[in-house]
């Protein structure tokens, strides 16, 4: 594979780092429909691994309202007006994204017996991988919005700024997926640690609580409130609850901050990509 890459390079002069960018992204457009076929097969295969396919994107972050609803509510005894539809917020998203970075952190290992065979751009079973995560995300909103019988009064006309929203979320997964996808190729001691890593980026994150009270809860740990304001999930959460919690307009500065930030991390992350890939076929 590496003499291939080398012979397919022969008179062609440097194209720099940022050549290299902008070629891999040129690559992966020109490989859209490729990437559609990945998600339909990784879709239809995920669905057919389980009894109930993808229902458990419904019944999942629903289980989970509940057994935070008791642990918050009941046992820790905190007040916090509509809680099950409070917490469904952050938990939806959040599934996104662990599951997008959980099947994307593997998605090179897992077609390595393909990557040994056919020269196409690797980068495009990660993202492929992120693609099939928005699709569970859409199925996951139907318990979102059954959630509004019950709680009518949160559902105004910002509920169409949701794309929003997610679009930013988009942003951010992409990079953290492609270097995941890379790094677990040499390391992979990283599928295993990643669970626990996530768990805890979800407590440091304000999925349980509002963001004030988790500001009034760290105010006294300065180490503590740094982390919580670099953390893209304070503001995504934020996002997701104005428009779907607290009926308002989201915050656009740091969301657009964070759009911004994400671009040029995932610019970052396909540079790493682009290197590192040159040894994926002798590790494997």
């Amino acid at each position: 594979m590496a003499s291939r890459t080398h012979q397919l390079t022969v008179g062609r002069p440097p194209r720099g780092t940022f050549g290299t960018i902008v070629e891999t992204l040129e690559s992966v457009w020109g490989r859209r429909e490729l990437i559609m076929r990945l998600t339909l097969t990784a879709i239809r295969r995920r669905g057919a691994d389980s009894v109930l396919g993808h229902v458990w994107w419904i019944l999942d972050p629903a289980l989970q309202m509940l057994v935070y609803t008791v642990l918050v509510t009941f046992i820790r005894q905190r007040s916090q007006p509509d809680f099950p539809l409070f917490i469904f917020v952050a938990l939806l998203p959040w599934k996104w994204f662990s599951s997008a970075l959980g099947t994307a952190s593997e998605s090179i290992r897992k077609h390595d017996k393909v990557l040994r065979q056919i020269a196409f751009p690797q980068i495009t079973l990660p993202i492929a991988n992120v693609v099939e995560s928005v699709f569970e995300f859409c199925v996951g909103l139907i318990p979102l919005f059954v959630l509004y019988i019950f709680y009518p009064g949160h559902l105004t006309a910002w509920v169409f700024a949701l794309p929003l929203i997610i679009i930013v979320q988009l942003l951010v997964t992409i990079p953290f997926a492609i270097i995941l996808s890379a790094i677990n190729v040499f390391y992979r001691d990283i599928g295993n640690s990643l669970t626990h890593v996530l768990r805890l980026w979800f407590y440091l994150s304000p999925s349980l609580y509002s963001i004030e009270t988790m500001r009034n809860m760290v105010k006294n740990h300065p180490p503590l409130d740094f982390v919580v304001s670099l953390n893209p999930f304070t503001w995504i959460f934020t996002g997701y609850r104005d428009v779907l919690f607290e009926g308002r307009a989201p915050d656009l500065v740091p969301l657009l901050a964070l759009s911004v930030i994400s671009i040029l991390f995932t610019f970052v992350s396909i540079h790493i990509f682009r290197r590192m890939a040159l040894s994926f076929v002798k590790v494997l």
